[in-house]
């Protein structure tokens, strides 16, 4: 949200708390009379009781209220404590250890997409990954190597400790370098001049020698 609608969106709040207290105040000691309007709404003459009355404008006010503290809230960042680190606190948010191991894990040969989610707890992370390999590749062993590349970037890299790495294979796929190499061949291939071609090429060079 821009600066402009924050400021009007905070006017707006501090009008409608402001209201709330007031009307909850001269319920009871009646300093003043409201319009038409408002009399509807606060005369005893539709039987509404004062205390109703005030427990709804109460609760305008703490919604005014509490919409205006999530204005100006910051979500905080999720990070984890790097356990290697004696001497201090140290820590690196989730974001920075997802793509750590995205950009080491995406090398591996077979592996075509990956989704890495952090799970931050107190005695570690969790690393949760989704991915897209290659057809080709032997399943099995290619998980295998993914999770022991992710563990130890995590564990070797960045000092955090991992207790746990689930991973999960959302597909398979024909691989791109795969596609690359038949695209290329494709290209390289030479044009084949056509028989008939040569032929009447041939038989042109013979009219005119005669």
């Amino acid at each position: 949200m821009n600066i402009f609608n924050k400021i009007v969106v905070v006017l707006i709040l501090i009008f409608l708390a402001c209201l709330s207290i007031i009307s909850m105040v001269n319920i009871f000691a009646e300093y003043f009379k409201w319009s038409d309007l408002a009399l509807r709404i606060f005369t005893p003459e539709y039987n509404i009781s004062k205390f109703v009355v005030f427990l709804a404008l109460l609760g305008i006010f703490a919604v005014s209220i509490l919409l205006m503290l999530l204005e100006f809230y910051r979500k905080r960042t999720k990070v984890a404590n790097i356990s290697s680190s004696k001497t201090g606190n140290a820590m690196v948010t989730l974001e920075t250890i997802a793509g750590q191991i995205k950009n080491e894990v995406i090398k591996i040969d077979g592996l075509e997409e990956i989704k890495v989610n952090i799970i931050p707890k107190t005695a570690g992370i969790i690393i949760n990954m989704n991915a897209k390999l290659n057809d080709n590749v032997n399943i099995p062993e290619k998980m295998q190597e993914i999770i022991n590349v992710a563990s130890g970037i995590v564990s070797d890299k960045l000092g955090i400790k991992v207790i746990k790495t689930n991973l999960t294979i959302i597909g398979l796929v024909e691989g791109k370098k795969e596609k690359e190499v038949k695209k290329k061949e494709i290209e390289k291939k030479p044009v084949k001049t056509k028989p008939e071609e040569a032929e009447d090429i041939s038989e042109t060079s013979d009219d005119n020698s005669s």
